[in-house]
């Protein structure tokens, strides 16, 4: 549809007619010393007059670089920048450039659009002319626009490009009256800017819009800059680092060079993580070779890490990490990512340069040229069963200073101890009676500067106590849960849930029953001896007297601790068992509900919390009698010794040696109570210990002499597998073989209990053939990384259920996928639409599966499993819950895959749409083939089982 009048840009007298309509309105800008003009705006139209008017966008605050966008000629018209956009528009005026600034309010006349539309008359909805001056300001915006939205404004992608050519440009030249309804926008005619407030209003929503493009410009064009300055710096360290290697072998240092020559070898990351290993105490494996799908997702210290199996954390620098010890450490440079080991050396961080052997120490000056993050590596348990004393072998690696630091406080500590028994018999035995003043008070001055000095070292041990019991603490838990984790799933077969849990916090609680418990043991050691040999010293036979008390008080609180640790291993027992329970019966708590048991299940809980109580108070009150015969036997000793020397033993010493004696036997004595209450507190960690032992006994899955498998092609073969779950229990499988072919699809069917879940299972490595091997590209799975061929296949077992957290966490897990890929995944799970359609998307909260429906959760479930794009996928009943369709869209997403597929199935549908389909019965494969060819076959097992599900 045409405007009634149609846009005139050249004047009758040849000028320009935006600059005749408009050149008369507003105030020209004095541009005496101006090079720059910043644009106000967005009730104020800018027009250009004459000359050229440059336009730049440039940070709101005006400092930065100016980035050039258009030219605007004479007759040009730019409504100003709206607030908002991180940049704004600046205009360089030429020469001979004249500009005028024109309000906002000075365009809206009254008086010319009555006149101009005075005697119209029409239909409602007929064609209203537009006024000249409306003419001219559309004109002369279209012109500015045009200008910027042929700028380069990609924004970085085709998403960006597609806002800034958004097609709501059209509105503006859209004159009044020339819409119908039913019809189309006039890209034509003029528009009416002046008397809808609405019209200008989006006109400056479309200012919005473009200063978002430059925003999105602006950025990409930075971004590019950032990376090619990066790529500059790396190319420049790496011709650093190899001048400094060839300067060092240059200069005679034959076993720095030979390092060094050994370290070009290998990758400069993996060289890295060599020396933060060997500081760790770990043994790194060699560089990984032969890549995998998911290798250009993960950053190559985790691929290493992957490879050497150890576990890794991420950790942040803040503050001044430079002077806290975090243990080793893998870096990154701040301008060129590449990466360095952070190592701990007299009281601060050295970056270590393995390549080069450049070390540099790092504090408040240079401490800016690393990046806030690091990687740290954890240290496993050996592969071996673990014992108590390897377990503290373990353990004491690298506290060597703290225990020298310990064993030094503590003899300097006993050492000024032994002044007082001494210094109290010569006081009271020999100055005190001849009234000699002078040595009473130096006496006194120098047991104060004693008691100082041994406070002081006292704080020290504490410090490095608790050090010692942080470094212990990181150390031994992380290993556990690590060799709990790596541990096959048989182990987890035979336990309950409460008692692996209390197994796996074990060893914190041991670690705090036993705080302490080592100085306390060499302290009072020391101390006991010491004061044993004074015994010795001044009465062998009243020592020996005093030995007999402390053999008889040893062996009484020996009893005691061991009559405690009777008690204390059941109460373990039971705590676990309630733990267990309590955990089970909030899991199954909807079956309870629906059987109406929630008081049976009441009942089970409150008889095992009253025993658990029960021995609680038990173990209770052998605690209060012990700390009774704690208070009591001191005095008793005491009252003895003081009969013997009444009695039998009657001046046979005087009475400063009395006083240094009995002295030493209160020592003595207290000394033997605490080593009597440590080794009561080491007894009783055996509950725990053997809480945690099985864990520490049971071989992992994955051994250090396990290959690592490469990048899988999805061939895969089994032959003879024999299999019974206990020695003595039936054969579930009997000499099953089977083979599938890269890309086919597999179906396996049979009656319940003929052996299929069990088929998966060993074909995954979570059970163990009697006999028979599974082959992945010819290797046994037995020898195989069996954790690294898992990583390439997709598995989604019977009643498999969801990780609490996000939909996003769910299907990505712990992986790097961005959520374009999480929903591309559920795309072929059949999932999208419903994840659209929840609350918050793939960022929607789901808690169990009582979140989801039973075919969501499968889909979930199916979603987590392709999300990899794996080799080889293995179903075990995985679309039991599904509809038809949806069943569909699963099959022919994975048929795209090209991956090979083993399926549990008993649907027909999924049966009859396999490459082949394997019928087994009571543990063999009794039929295969494909499945029309089965299906012809009446009598044939296929052919029976689809017969009676048709029933």
């Amino acid at each position: 549809m045409a405007s009634v009048h149609p846009v005139a840009t050249v004047a009758a007298d040849g000028g320009d007619a935006v600059v005749q309509a408009l050149g008369a309105l507003g105030t020209p800008v004095d541009r005496t010393g101006l090079r720059s003009l910043p644009l106000e705006g967005p009730q104020v139209l800018w027009l250009v007059t004459g000359g050229a008017l440059d336009l730049f966008a440039v940070d709101a605050a005006e400092e930065g670089h100016w980035h050039f966008l258009g030219r605007l000629e004479p007759g040009a018209a730019l409504p100003g920048p709206v607030e908002g956009p991180r940049h704004t528009l600046v205009g360089r005026p030429s020469q001979d450039c004249a500009v005028r600034r024109i309000p906002l309010r000075e365009l809206y006349r009254p008086e010319r659009y009555e006149a101009y539309a005075t005697g119209w008359a029409g239909e409602p909805y007929g064609d209203v002319p537009a006024t000249p001056l409306e003419h001219a300001v559309a004109l002369g915006v279209s012109r500015s626009l045009g200008v910027l939205f042929q700028a380069p404004l990609d924004g970085g992608g085709p998403a960006a490009e597609g806002e800034a050519a958004d097609e709501d440009l059209l509105w503006l030249p859209v004159p009044p009256g020339s819409v119908r309804y039913g019809a189309e926008y006039s890209a034509q005619a003029a528009g009416d800017l002046l008397i809808d407030g609405a019209l200008w209003q989006r006109m400056v929503n479309q200012q919005y819009r473009l200063g978002t493009a430059v925003d999105r410009w602006i950025e990409a064009l930075e971004r590019t800059h950032a990376d090619r300055t990066a790529a500059g710096i790396r190319a420049g360290e790496a011709v650093r680092s190899r001048a400094d290697q060839a300067l060092i072998a240059s200069i005679g240092r034959p076993r720095q060079a030979s390092r060094a020559a050994e370290d070009t070898t290998d990758d400069t990351v993996h060289a890295v993580c060599r020396t933060v290993a060997e500081a760790a105490g770990i043994t790194l494996a060699d560089a990984p070779r032969g890549a995998t799908a998911d290798d250009d997702r993960t950053s190559p210290v985790e691929r290493i890490a992957v490879a050497s199996r150890i576990r890794t954390r991420a950790v942040r620098l803040e503050g001044e990490w430079w002077r806290e010890d975090a243990g080793p450490l893998v870096g990154y440079r701040a301008l060129s990512g590449a990466p360095v080991a952070l190592l701990w050396r007299r009281g601060r961080y050295e970056a270590v340069n393995p390549a080069s052997g450049l070390r540099m120490r790092i504090g408040e000056g240079n401490a800016d040229e690393f990046e806030p993050r690091a990687v740290m590596f954890y240290r496993p348990l050996p592969d071996r069963p673990m014992t108590m004393w390897r377990l503290l072998r373990f353990s004491a690696r690298g506290v060597a200073p703290d225990l020298r630091n310990l064993v030094v406080g503590g003899l300097v500590t006993v050492a000024l101890g032994a002044l007082v028994p001494v210094a109290t018999g010569q006081v009271l035995g020999g100055f005190v009676p001849r009234a000699e003043r002078s040595p009473i008070v130096q006496i006194a001055l120098a047991l104060m500067v004693a008691s100082v000095v041994s406070a002081a070292f006292m704080l020290l041990q504490n410090l490095t106590l608790l050090r010692l019991e942080g470094r212990l603490e990181s150390t031994l838990q992380p290993a556990v849960w690590d060799r709990l984790l790596r541990l096959p799933t048989r182990f987890f077969a035979e336990r309950s849930t409460g008692e692996l849990a209390s197994a796996a916090m074990g060893i914190s609680s041991m670690r705090r029953v036993l705080s302490g418990v080592a100085p306390v043991v060499l302290q009072a050691g020391t101390v006991g001896a010491m004061n044993l040999t004074l015994l010795l010293y001044f009465s062998v036979d009243l020592a020996l007297a005093v030995m007999a008390m402390l053999l008889v008080i040893s062996g009484v609180f020996l009893g005691m601790g061991l009559w405690q640790v009777r008690w204390q291993r059941r109460l373990v027992e039971s705590e676990n068992k309630l733990n267990n329970q309590a955990f089970q019966t909030l899991r199954g708590l909807p079956k309870l509900r629906v059987a109406a048991a929630e008081n049976f299940a009441y009942a089970a809980w409150a008889r095992g919390f009253a025993h658990s109580r029960e021995l609680h108070q038990r173990t209770g009150r052998i605690k209060n009698l012990t700390q009774v015969l704690d208070a009591v036997y001191l005095p008793l000793c005491s009252l003895i010794v003081f009969m013997l020397l009444a009695g039998p033993a009657r001046g046979s010493m005087s009475a400063g040696a009395f006083l240094t004696f009995n002295t030493s036997v209160t020592m003595l004595l207290t000394s033997v109570t605490q080593l009597t209450n440590a080794l009561v507190s080491v007894v009783a960690v055996l509950p725990m210990f053997e809480q945690v032992k099985p864990i520490l006994d049971e071989p992992p899955e994955v051994r250090g002499g396990s290959a690592q498998p490469g990048a899988l092609t999805g061939d895969l073969r089994a032959r003879n597998l024999t299999f019974r779950y206990a020695d003595d229990g039936p054969l579930v499988l009997d000499d099953v073989s089977l083979e599938i072919r890269p890309g086919e699809f597999v179906a396996v069917v049979g009656p319940s209990g003929c052996g299929k879940s069990t088929l998966l299972r060993l074909l995954i490595g979570f059970e163990r053939p009697v006999s028979g091997s599974v082959l992945y590209d010819g290797q046994d799975l037995a020898a195989l990384d069996q954790a690294a061929v898992r990583r390439q296949c997709g598995v989604v077992l019977q009643n498999a259920q969801p990780l609490n957290g996000t939909v996003l966490d769910c299907i990505r897990g712990a992986e790097p996928y961005t959520p374009e890929e999480a929903m591309a995944a559920a795309e072929l799970a059949g999932l999208a639409e419903d994840i659209r359609r929840m609350p918050m998307g793939l960022h929607t909260m789901i808690s169990g599966s009582g979140a989801v429906s039973g075919g969501q959760r499968q889909r979930l479930m199916i979603a987590q499993a392709l999300i990899r794009r794996p080799r080889i996928l293995f179903f075990d009943e995985a679309t039991s819950a599904l509809d038809n369709e949806t069943q569909r869209v699963v099959i022919d997403s994975t048929r795209r895959l090209h991956a090979s597929r083993l399926v549990i199935a008993h649907r027909l549908s999924t049966v009859m749409d396999a490459d082949r389909v394997l019928v087994m019965e009571d543990g063999r494969i009794v039929e295969q083939g494909a499945p029309a060819a089965l299906m012809a076959k009446p009598g044939g097992k296929l052919y029976e089982l689809v017969r009676r599900q048709m029933r």
